[in-house]
Order: C-alpha cells, then structure tokens, then sequence
C-alpha cells in the first residue's frame, strides 16, 4: 500500500516539474525587448538587413541544422542569396546545374507589411532568377521565416536570424 502511494506521488511530482518546465520554455521564447524589435523594425524600414539560416526544411525530407555561412543580404538596390537547395527537379525547362540559391540581383519587386501580432511579413520577387518568390516573416524577438517558391523545383523553407545592418 505504501508502495502505490509512493509511486503516485512520484508521478505527480514528474508531471508537475514537467508542466512547470515546458510553461517555462515557452515563456522564455516569446520574450522580446523592445530594443530588438525597434531594430528590427528600422531595418525592415531601411531596406538593410540580414537573414542568417540555421536550419534548412526541404517540401520532402526531414529538416537539416546548417553549418556554415547561409545568408540573404538585403540592402535598397542589390540582393545577395547564399543559401543551400535541397529539393526536387520538377521540370528541367529552364533549370540549370548551379544552386537555384545563390544568386545576387538588383532588379526585384519587394512588398512589406507590418504583421498583426508584431514582426513583418517581406516578400521580394527577383526577375533574374529561378526563384519565383522569397516569402520572409520576421518575428519581433529577432527569428525569422523564409518560405522559396521556385520554377521548376519543389519549394524549401529555411528558419534562422534577422539582423539589422549598421
């Protein structure tokens, strides 16, 4: 009798800590400072920031953690695309044997717009490129989003950092 009680109460506490736990962990992922979104706000303003990636989500596949520099460099006239392609061939018309992402252009269409829960939303439409289009979000806490639509291959999504550029 003693030992069933012993085992409930062990399994209470478990269940406890790891409710406490997990409210902790999220709270902390949703605190932001106002100094960060500020940034991130005159950045988005600016046309001048940067997308670091750090974890890649092809449309088939499991999600790889990138090593390495991948990055969108975004300023007023000129976009840099450094970032890897893991995906499909959907069609070979107008494909070619270099990486789809990685590219630099000055001739894009870009779109912003402030999101309702805090961030931004940015889409950037390059002409040059098998990229049809860039969807980011950037989060007020400095993470960020990228969704690419491409031509004629599977589109891929990448998660990492924003930053402003000084």
């Amino acid at each position: 009798m003693k030992l069933i009680k012993n085992k409930q109460l062990l399994i209470w506490t478990g269940c406890f800590l790891m409710l406490v736990f997990f409210t902790l962990s999220s709270f902390v992922r949703h605190v932001s400072s106002p100094f960060i979104q500020d940034e991130i706000a005159q950045a988005v303003n600016d046309d001048r920031w940067d997308f670091t990636a750090e974890y890649a989500q092809p449309l088939s596949g499991q999600k790889r953690y990138l090593t390495g520099s991948y990055y969108v460099h975004f300023r007023k006239d000129t976009l840099i695309v450094a970032l890897p392609y893991y995906g499909r061939l959907n069609s070979t018309a107008g494909a070619s044997n270099q990486d789809p992402l990685d590219f630099k252009s000055t001739d894009f269409k870009l779109t912003k717009e402030k999101r309702k829960k805090g961030g931004w939303f940015v889409t950037i439409k390059p002409s040059n490129s098998e990229v049809q289009s860039m969807n980011f979000t950037f989060f007020d806490n400095g993470t960020a989003q990228a969704n690419f639509t491409m031509t004629n291959r599977s589109a891929i999504d990448f998660s990492g950092k924003i930053a402003a550029v000084k």
